[in-house]
């Protein structure tokens, strides 16, 4: 009876250390386990992040793309704009450029038939003198002449007023471009000269208007 009592406490101790043992190794699973979930987590979470940032640089790429793009379509407008620009100058020039050719002859003919009208006249004046008969000489009329010297130069100035119309939108056009790249000094030399060329369109509008 003695022996059994005395053995129980031993017993009693190794049972205790067991439980103890096993709920320790228990503990350590758990934290195993749970190490091993806060890395399954980290991993998670670097996947996400990578994804994020294939994702971001692949957002990036297609921006890059679209302002390529989109560069690519204004230098094409502005280089069409451009064209039609300088095409439609060169055709107000030549215009103007026919226009005052064809004053000056006018002018030049008109100028002609009045030098020899007055040439006749002081003919005539010098045959009186002298007292020599010679028939008076016929009165002409240069209405006609006249009348077409005055339509071409209101044909010159209108001509001038589509060059310089035509300049002033060429300079609005090169002062955008300008905008649109500071760095480009090209375009803001073109927009003064087209600026100077409308200026002098204006002034050869207001010598022909006269």
């Amino acid at each position: 009876m003695l022996g059994e009592e005395s053995a129980s406490p031993g017993r009693s101790g190794r049972q205790s250390g067991k439980r103890e043992q096993r709920l320790e190794e228990r503990e350590r699973e758990a934290d195993e386990r749970e190490r091993e979930a806060d890395e399954r987590e980290r991993e998670a979470d670097e996947r996400e992040r990578e994804a994020d940032e294939r994702e971001r640089h692949a957002d990036e790429r297609e921006r890059d793309a679209r302002l390529r793009q989109r560069a690519r379509a204004l230098r094409a407008r502005a280089a069409s704009a451009r064209e039609q620009a300088a095409q439609v100058v060169e055709e107000a020039k030549t215009a103007l450029d026919v226009n005052e050719d064809r004053v000056r002859r006018a002018q030049a003919a008109l100028d002609r038939a009045y030098a020899n009208a007055a040439r006749e006249r002081t003919n005539l004046a010098r045959s009186v003198r002298r007292s020599e008969q010679h028939p008076a000489p016929e009165q002409r009329d240069f209405t006609d002449l006249a009348n077409r010297v005055s339509e071409l130069r209101g044909r010159t100035a209108a001509a001038a007023a589509r060059l310089a119309e035509t300049e002033e939108h060429a300079a609005r056009i090169h002062d955008e471009l300008a905008a649109r790249e500071p760095g480009n000094p090209r375009y803001k030399r073109l927009a003064n000269e087209a600026r100077a060329a409308m200026l002098r369109a204006r002034e050869t509008e207001q010598k022909y208007s006269s």
